[in-house]
């Protein structure tokens, strides 16, 4: 799917992720890296997924403003064979999966779900938010084992920090999804001049 047809199927997340799309900033430096050569960059996601409603608009907004950037959209749950390839290291299949092509859809490299330093930063918010809650009921259990109003409040702590760091944690993605396309050209330069 393009961009339109993600949009027209999507029943979760729609109006915030059309506000990151126009929130999105796109530098200089992103020009320079994503804009020189023929790049497809190709979403494994579904619409209920947090993380795809946060990064997934900062490449639609690149592939709006760069003719040379396409982004194509594949319901994760409709192409298990091709998701199972891209799973995290503990296993999971996470969403959303970024698959950087080239011109020749030759794979550069991917991301699953979201940079390193996110993953980092919500672990800590996490653990900041159960120390200074102590009084909630099962705060320090994994998600899925809290109860319903600890889930609520964890919910809505997250979404709030989420929406602090937004801008911050778009520039992460693109820095290191041009790191990603970079190293993946240079590869495929080497094992060209190897052929």
């Amino acid at each position: 799917m393009d961009l339109d047809e993600y949009l027209g199927q999507m029943t979760q997340h729609h109006d915030l992720f059309i506000k990151r799309i126009f929130e999105a900033e796109i530098s200089d430096a992103d020009r320079d890296s994503f804009g020189v050569e023929p790049l497809r960059f190709l979403a494994l996601t579904e619409d209920f997924c947090t993380d795809s409603a946060q990064f997934l608009p900062p490449i639609a907004k690149l592939a709006q403003e760069l003719p040379h950037v396409d982004l194509s959209f594949l319901r994760r749950d409709e192409h298990r064979d091709l998701a199972d390839n891209y799973r995290r290291r503990d296993g999971y299949q996470a969403i959303p999966v970024i698959i950087a092509l080239d011109e020749r859809g030759n794979e550069l490299g991917f991301l699953i779900e979201r940079p390193q330093r996110v993953y980092d930063e919500l672990a800590a918010e996490t653990r900041r938010f159960a120390k200074e809650h102590p009084e909630m009921d099962g705060v320090n259990r994994m998600y899925d084992r809290m109860p319903h109003n600890t889930k609520v409040a964890v919910r809505e702590n997250s979404e709030r920090f989420r929406d602090e760091n937004q801008e911050q944690w778009s520039r992460w993605l693109l820095d290191d999804l041009a790191e990603i396309v970079s190293t993946g050209i240079e590869r495929r330069k080497r094992q060209g001049a190897m052929v």
